[in-house]
């Protein structure tokens, strides 16, 4: 059993002021400390009320309820870039006029650096790149805005390559000697041509060829979750269409900015980008 599992098994339930009316939810967390760019897993049991609502940095954090047990879930997710502090958590019940509000740590990390050397026009762009990577920055920042889609994902996520992290999450870059931005997801070795394969179900809203990110994938599992594939060699998939939990989203490639084949594999939970090792961790308790 890994130590996340183990945390998700001895629950810590936090103490809070008790309701005004009606009974008292349950409410419990993973853990009650992460890190920048990290997760926590958050359970209500014995709340029947539609009206349930968690707010978490300003945002209110979607939750799903489990067919078994009737509990409800979702995942509060610190920004890899997120100030260290203590940050509240508002569990509100406006039926039962109730509100209880709980203290979570954000903890500072070194996740080290990496250095690349990459051919000089892929670092010191033209106007034409520049004005290129601009449009499609625009794009996908265009997907984080939207509203939040109801639940397309079910149980637990999984790996959508098999294979060694060689580029782990959050580094600084060090690209030609210059600093670059952080590194939002994990590097996967992969052989050119590899299938890589949807970590849970969803909604394709982005499949186009960008200039950093090569050929690349968005997927929105609903709950303003999304999940992206870069760098692949082919796509096999078209925007808006609906893709199974392990279905072949294209192969592993070395488009866009990169040194060789390879997967780059990022999440975003409310807008928050996330180690995406860590949501497949908290969510293997998740599968029915």
């Amino acid at each position: 059993m890994s130590r996340v599992s183990a945390v998700l098994l001895l629950m810590l339930s936090l103490a809070a002021m008790p309701a005004e009316s009606g009974s008292s939810p349950d409410v419990s967390f993973s853990s009650d400390a992460m890190v920048r760019g990290g997760l926590i897993l958050l359970s209500i049991q014995g709340c029947e009320s539609d009206d349930l609502q968690v707010v978490w940095m300003e945002k209110e954090i979607p939750l799903l309820r489990g067919r078994d047990d009737g509990a409800w879930r979702g995942f509060i997710a610190a920004d890899l870039n997120q100030k260290p502090g203590v940050y509240p958590v508002a569990v509100r019940v406006p039926s039962l006029e109730m509100e209880r509000t709980f203290e979570i740590q954000v903890n500072d990390r070194d996740y080290g650096v990496r250095k690349i050397r990459l051919p000089r026009a892929k670092v010191d762009l033209d106007e034409a790149s520049l004005k290129r990577v601009k449009t499609e920055a625009r794009a996908v920042s265009a997907l984080w805005k939207a509203e939040c889609r109801p639940p397309e994902w079910e149980g637990s996520f999984w790996m959508p390559v098999n294979n060694k992290i060689v580029g782990p999450f959050g580094q600084r870059s060090i690209i030609n000697r210059q600093e670059r931005s952080l590194h939002t997801g994990v590097d996967i070795r992969g052989k050119t041509g590899s299938p890589v394969r949807a970590t849970n179900a969803g909604t394709v809203v982005l499949a186009a060829d960008h200039f950093f990110t090569g050929k690349s994938v968005f997927v929105d599992h609903g709950s303003c979750i999304f999940s992206m594939y870069f760098h692949l060699d082919q796509i096999r998939v078209e925007e808006g269409e609906q893709v199974e939990k392990g279905r072949i989203l294209g192969s592993v490639g070395a488009t866009g900015r990169a040194t060789g084949p390879h997967l780059h594999w990022g999440v975003r939970i409310s807008g928050a980008r996330v180690n995406p090792l860590t949501l497949i961790e908290l969510s293997r308790d998740l599968e029915s």
